[in-house]
């Protein structure tokens, strides 16, 4: 790249993206209807008297119209200098775009009838960068959002702070060759990409340790225990390393342990592992060690003299192994599973509730030309999608302070979507929840929130059931509940 080239692309950096932005519609409460309809989300805060916007639909007040691509920027406020740079982007051949990630904070609610008004400014525009998706650019844009009560008659001079929005898009020379399907861009091209994990080895099983794989069929951690000596033993052993006596007694070990030393493994990452992973020495109550891996958490949060407990897992349908996980404050609280079928209409149906009407969300020839092997699911949809799995599994009254997510794998028609997660208490009070939606073809969302709990316990353990098509009429809260429709 001609260094006059590069200079001139970094010089947007600083420069405003939006001035003066207004929303095109005051908050509503037939967009919040549509937008929950497509979401599946059934939140009560959501409806009725008194209604406040689900906080992932804040970009929804940001987006144009149809007539303009449908993209951020309302009210015609669009700056001059992102005009220019995409137009720079276009002359360039990066005509595709898609978006990467997302981080939004949350300073109030929005409340029906208030107006949205916003300004932006250009982050950073990277060097080029070479994706799975093609060669391009990374353009990352913060917005800040102020809204104030039309209803109530105030003034736009009298609007006070609502939320901050950052966004990142690719814009890219499609790339021609192979199918993009299972690629996500990377802003990283020198890290590995995220892979599907492959199946994990099998256990070498001998009449030594036979009594060991037994007792893990049976969900049970046997050690074995010298009938002479007393002295306790693992890994399994013919005989006793104090005395080496022959005689000995299989016992189950109640689970509780510490970890005594551990380590981090980042590479080189066997095939069944997609990221890094802690191995760790743990000592058990009984006064053995075993070497197994944390669950659970953050690999680089694995610390020694961490309380854990025995976690028995499915490894895949012929495999259970003994992890562990965290116990006592530092044990995180899983989520359920919630899982949405991908279909046409679901992604259509999302992007226009989002007000997002880039083709290749809708119009699966345009997608095409544009490098993409079909349409795919829009990035306001997943943000809508993380936000409802969250509030589905904290409840009424929980507030969301923030949302950050980050794309993988797009989301096309025919594929699967399966959110999990696990919150953490602070010492604020607040829960941070970390959230990871994966379909067959790898891990499509990784994103954290935030967020300040109900005074009520959290409905923890509510199931979260199959989402079928946003059609379908939303359903009340039930304890097995099924939610209707996931967005594109």
């Amino acid at each position: 790249m001609e260094p006059d080239v590069e200079r001139a692309f970094q010089e947007y950096a600083g420069q405003p993206a939006a001035d003066g932005g207004r929303a095109l519609d005051p908050v509503n409460l037939p967009m919040i209807r549509h937008w929950c309809e497509a979401m599946g989300d059934t939140d009560p805060a959501y409806s009725g008297p008194g209604a406040v916007a689900p906080p992932a639909m804040l970009q929804v007040w940001t987006m144009a119209g149809l007539g303009t691509g449908g993209g951020p920027a309302a009210g015609g406020s669009r700056s001059g200098a992102y005009d220019q740079l995409l137009a720079r982007l276009d002359a360039a051949g990066c005509t595709s775009v898609v978006a990467t990630d997302c981080e939004q904070r949350y300073l109030r609610p929005l409340r029906t009838g208030e107006r949205v008004l916003f300004d932006a400014v250009i982050e950073s525009v990277s060097a080029e960068k070479s994706t799975a998706l093609g060669t391009g650019r990374f353009v990352t844009t913060r917005m800040d959002l102020r809204a104030y009560d039309e209803a109530r008659g105030e003034k736009p001079e009298e609007a006070t702070p609502a939320a901050t929005h950052r966004f990142r898009i690719l814009k890219y020379r499609p790339a021609r060759s192979g199918d993009q399907r299972s690629q996500p861009p990377q802003d990283r091209p020198s890290q590995p990409r995220p892979r599907t994990p492959g199946p994990r080895p099998r256990p070498v099983i001998n009449r030594d340790n036979a009594g060991f794989w037994e007792g893990v069929a049976a969900g049970e951690l046997r050690f074995q225990r010298c009938d002479d000596c007393g002295t306790a033993r693992f890994p399994w052993l013919p005989g006793c390393n104090s005395c080496g006596s022959a005689h000995w007694t299989a016992r189950v070990a109640q689970g509780a342990g510490t970890v005594y030393s551990r380590v981090v493994v980042h590479h080189p990452l066997p095939a069944a592992f997609g990221r890094p992973y802690a191995v760790a020495l743990v000592e058990l109550a009984e006064g053995v060690r075993i070497v197994s891996n944390v669950v659970g958490v953050e690999p680089d949060e694995v610390r020694i003299g961490m309380p854990v407990r025995l976690s028995f897992e499915r490894a895949d349908e012929e495999l259970t192994l003994p992890l562990f996980r965290p116990a006592g404050a530092d044990a995180p609280q899983p989520l359920p599973e919630l899982r949405v079928p991908v279909s046409r209409t679901l992604i259509v149906a999302g992007a226009i509730a989002t007000r997002d009407f880039q083709d290749v969300h809708h119009d699966p020839e345009l997608a095409r030309a544009k490098g993409s092997p079909d349409v795919f699911m829009n990035i306001l949809t997943t943000n809508g999608l993380v936000g409802r799995y969250v509030t589905d599994w904290a409840g009424p009254g929980a507030v969301i302070d923030g949302i950050a997510i980050r794309l993988g794998v797009p989301a096309y028609p025919g594929d699967e979507l399966r959110f999990s997660g696990e919150a953490r208490p602070d010492d604020s009070g607040q829960m941070t929840v970390s959230v990871i939606g994966r379909t067959d073809r790898g891990s499509h969302v990784t994103a954290t929130v935030t967020l300040t709990p109900a005074a009520t316990t959290p409905a923890a353990t509510t199931p979260a059931a199959t989402t079928p098509a946003a059609t379908a009429p939303a359903a009340p809260p039930t304890a097995d509940r099924t939610a209707p429709g996931s967005r594109s």
